[in-house]
């Protein structure tokens, strides 16, 4: 018996290995851990001449950039959302059309808002603040980033084309080396280049290589109707990523100060540098559960594309997290002195790791079109981050407490998400006679 199981076993992680998925995952990750450790190098330079004073400066210029994505209207995440939907439905036509609309409307709100960002940046330098200028120049390049960058991005997901994803990212981070030498000099230019070369080149890059080189065209019905069937879906995922994350700058920018800021910026970097496989994973696996979805409308064949990444990705994303909290005890105080007192934060923020992989079925929660079941997962889970933030910071817990009041909500936000899918099964018909068409946009 015992045989059989160990057997099965190896048999069952053998094929595994071998399937071509796991092979894209790794390729994917083996070209952004590079690229994680060129920005890793240029990470432990700036930590040496910018101090967590002038970092959480620095960075809160970001916020404003976190609540300006919000005029995406959710053109970026009905992308994701919906042509894969399309294209497993065979209706190329269709996930065309709305690939048009949100590129030009991406666009169009990316000029405008970095338009307003660079009318601000000559202001702080007319007034003789050039570290605002900088700060807010960085920011109108976040710009193209989020907007053009982000409907770029998902179309490269949408089309499983990682390659040049991972190989935009090893160059952006490659270009990025080039602010290097200036930290010698002008450590406050330097940080603002770093911040900005990168984004600029990765834009470039996948712009050149786009999968669909569509021609700018607009049609307000079109996009009225897409924005009305999406909105709610964008509110949700607003919430649950760049919104938290400018809420939570927002708080700790706000009771905190900049220190404290610098202190959680640095340690949010060291988590993107170490998230690079969990990310790969998801960013592999989420246009396969829209397009299974979209092809059988049903929710336990979508969530057994799953259980593999979850069944052997936490597991290791636990462990992960363990070396890298014992690591940074060691490391830290030799190679980032000024970010010492970063090391409890760095440690907590480890624990995002694991939520990363069990968060991937909320991607199949919004191929259903429970509308409503996500915004009350995010939100009320949002709800509970500030509300234990707001205990924290009275209770005198300061940056650890909001970081794990964070991470608390994150945890309650992926267990709604889990219970509102299981609530489904039941209420799930045979395959057979499943609607050709579920909740979607207007044809």
């Amino acid at each position: 018996m015992i045989k059989r199981i160990l057997k099965s076993t190896i048999q069952f992680t053998k094929s595994t290995i071998a399937s071509p998925t796991v092979k894209t995952i790794m390729g994917l990750a083996s070209a952004n851990t590079l690229a994680t450790v060129v920005g890793f190098a240029g990470t432990l330079i700036q930590a040496r001449y910018i101090v967590p004073e002038e970092l959480g400066y620095f960075r809160g210029f970001a916020i404003a950039s976190g609540y300006a994505l919000f005029f995406s209207f959710g053109t970026i995440v009905i992308l994701q959302r919906y042509y894969p939907y399309y294209i497993g439905k065979g209706n190329k036509e269709k996930a065309l059309d709305i690939a048009t609309i949100c590129q030009t409307w991406n666009s169009i709100v990316f000029f405008l808002v970095s338009g307003i960002f660079c009318l601000l940046a000559l202001i702080a330098v007319l007034m003789g603040n050039w570290k605002a200028m900088l700060a807010w120049l960085v920011q109108a390049v976040t710009m193209a980033s989020l907007f053009y960058g982000g409907y770029l991005s998902a179309t490269y997901r949408s089309g499983h084309n990682f390659k040049i994803v991972a190989k935009g990212a090893l160059i952006s981070s490659v270009a990025a080396l080039f602010s290097l030498p200036v930290f010698f000099v002008f450590p406050y230019l330097a940080l603002a280049l770093r911040s900005s070369i990168g984004n600029l080149v990765n834009i470039v890059y996948l712009h050149i290589h786009r999968p669909l080189k569509l021609k700018f065209s607009f049609h307000w019905g079109k996009w009225f109707q897409l924005v009305k069937d999406g909105f709610p879906i964008f509110i949700s995922d607003y919430g649950a990523w760049m919104g938290w994350i400018t809420i939570e700058m927002t708080i700790v920018r706000k009771f905190l100060g900049t220190e404290a800021l610098g202190l959680w910026s640095i340690s949010w970097v060291l988590l993107e540098l170490a998230s690079k496989v969990p990310q790969a994973v998801n960013a592999v696996y989420t246009p396969r559960i829209a397009q299974t979805f979209g092809h059988s409308d049903n929710v336990k064949e979508s969530m057994k594309i799953c259980t593999k990444p979850v069944l052997f990705g936490v597991p290791g994303m636990v462990l992960v997290a363990g070396v890298t909290c014992a690591a940074v005890y060691y490391i830290i105080p030799i190679l980032m002195p000024y970010y010492v007192d970063a090391i409890p934060i760095m440690s907590l923020m480890t624990l995002n790791l694991p939520l990363i992989i069990l968060g991937l079925p909320n991607f199949l929660l919004v191929s259903m079109g429970k509308v409503v079941q996500q915004n009350i997962a995010t939100y009320v889970s949002l709800l509970v981050f500030v509300g234990f933030s707001y205990f924290a910071i009275t209770q005198g817990y300061g940056l650890p407490g909001v970081v794990l009041a964070s991470i608390g909500g994150k945890a309650f936000r992926v267990l709604l998400v889990y219970v509102f899918i299981f609530l489904s099964y039941g209420k799930q018909p045979e395959p057979e006679s499943i609607k050709s068409n579920p909740q979607s946009p207007e044809e």
